[in-house]
């Protein structure tokens, strides 16, 4: 994992550009003002225009070829090979720019010196003379190859340092939120301890009065709701996030069974279980909303028209799917925070998978969960 230092990618290369021109020019300055004739020409192609292909070489090489090649997909003789063809051909393209630049400035000097009148006698010799010196005339291509093509694979292996430091930084960066994250985490757990210990000892005290008052119903009420509370607070899950589905399906059962403390009459709510659960194992929490949501807006008293939950369990694959009619209030509301937060903790869990199907029309609304187990 990396962190790119600049999120607009022209941004990073326009800053990177700058900063390498800067070093450059930074590093070729002594030498030129040392020198008694000063060759600003010259200077700003070999710190300019030379230094933009080695910039071009170095960004290359450490934002595209070693994050494809090397980092994602760990093709590394490619990389190498790529990397060797890389350093003749800037090699060769700088070669070919100097040629350039001999010939322009060939071509200025000489109209310069025509220009000058002929006189018997020569001027006598200036220090700072009214045109540049003569440039040397290149290297033939096979002695510039073994002069600098060295130059080259130095480029390529700051590159390479460059790339390998950003990788650093990002591990340590990421390494760093997490432990914040999990000191975050313990602060606000042992905040959080406080509050459901004090609810569950008040849970406690009113199931004992309602005992005491023989208010059956009351009691198993309270029962159930601190049996929700408990589960949802301190059970626990194993290395892969997952809870044993036994238990997810007791949490279920608890939760309807409030519900028909809460209606009078009949209940029609089907719950039907196919297939064996044990030991299987799936996110904590994740079906109850889905259940919570079709109980809030659904028709829970009509026999004609009844709240349907189907569960199905293979090896592989657990199929969960709700039905249910819409009240007449409701017709135009969808699911609430419950199923969104479904939603996202699947794209989480199952990234790139859709296993989520929702139909929404104006009378029913229906969900069909694929798990894979």
């Amino acid at each position: 994992m990396t962190v790119e230092l600049f999120k607009r990618p022209s941004v990073s290369f326009l800053v990177h550009l700058l900063a390498w021109e800067a070093l450059y020019f930074i590093m070729g300055l002594p030498t030129i003002l040392a020198a008694q004739y000063k060759n600003w020409d010259n200077f700003f192609f070999n710190y300019g225009l030379l230094g933009i292909v080695n910039f071009l070489l170095f960004y290359g090489c450490a934002f595209w070829l070693i994050p494809a090649l090397f980092i994602k997909k760990k093709k590394t003789l490619l990389l190498v090979i790529i990397c060797i063809a890389l350093a003749f051909l800037f090699t060769i393209v700088k070669q070919k720019l100097e040629i350039w630049n001999f010939q322009i400035r060939f071509t200025e000097i000489k109209a310069m010196m025509e220009a000058q009148p002929v006189t018997e006698t020569p001027p006598p010799v200036k220090v700072n003379r009214a045109f540049p010196a003569i440039p040397m005339s290149p290297m033939p291509l096979p002695a510039y190859l073994r002069a600098y093509i060295w130059f080259s694979f130095l480029i390529i292996i700051i590159a390479f340092a460059y790339r390998l430091l950003l990788v650093w930084y990002g591990h340590e960066k990421v390494r760093k939120d997490l432990e914040n994250q999990k000191l975050q985490a313990e602060l606000s757990f042992l905040k959080m301890q406080i509050n459901p210990h004090f609810l569950f000892n008040a849970l406690n005290n009113i199931y004992s009065m309602a005992v005491l008052e023989r208010a059956q119903k009351t009691g198993n009420g309270i029962m159930k709701l601190s049996e929700m509370i408990r589960y949802m607070l301190y059970e626990k899950e194993d290395e892969q996030y997952r809870v044993t589905l036994d238990k997810e399906i007791t949490h279920i059962n608890n939760y309807i069974d409030l519900q028909k403390l809460r209606y009078e009459g009949d209940l029609y709510l089907h719950f039907t279980i196919e297939g064996n659960v044990a030991g299987k194992k799936i996110p904590p929490l994740l079906l109850f909303p889905l259940i919570e949501n079709a109980c809030k807006h659904g028709i829970l008293q009509d026999p004609n028209r009844p709240v349907t939950i189907q569960m199905t369990v293979t090896d592989k694959k657990l199929s969960f799917s709700i039905h249910n009619f819409k009240h007449e209030f409701l017709k135009d509301q969808t699911g609430g925070i419950g199923l969104v937060n479904v939603q996202k903790r699947l794209s989480l869990l199952y990234p790139q998978q859709d296993l989520l199907q929702i139909l929404n029309t104006r009378k029913e609304f229906q969900v069909q969960l694929d798990l894979p187990l």
